[in-house]
């Protein structure tokens, strides 16, 4: 199978690393919570759990993914792209972590739709 050129990976029709929020994984560093507490996002601050490396993380649904994945235009779109985390904003489309996802999530690269959220 051929890899799909990065250009052409499309996260609004993917989501895989949106749907590994469990377990702490999506890490939330300090600076965005004090950044969500001066916008006013007390809710995103406190809604957080425990995370990897003594840090906290997103909160995640009962089927693993970010509780902020999934908007009423996209079952993919994150409901806070706009003041999304650090780590959410630096991760990197086509990057290995990003192949990883869509390997781990079944992704058909025809038509990017995992074969866990079917």
């Amino acid at each position: 199978m051929v890899a799909i050129p990065d250009e052409e990976l499309d996260c609004l029709t993917c989501g895989a690393c949106c749907r590994e929020g469990s377990d702490g994984r999506i890490l939330i560093p300090e600076a965005d919570l004090v950044r969500w507490r001066r916008l006013g996002r007390d809710d995103l601050a406190e809604a957080i759990v425990p995370g990897h490396f003594g840090e906290v993380a997103f909160a995640h649904r009962d089927d693993g993914a970010c509780v902020h994945l999934g908007t009423e235009a996209s079952v993919n779109a994150c409901s806070i792209y706009e003041i999304r985390g650090t780590t959410c904003r630096e991760f990197e489309r086509g990057s290995r972590q990003c192949r990883e996802f869509r390997r781990a999530a079944g992704v058909d690269p025809k038509t990017a739709i995992s074969a866990k959220a079917t």
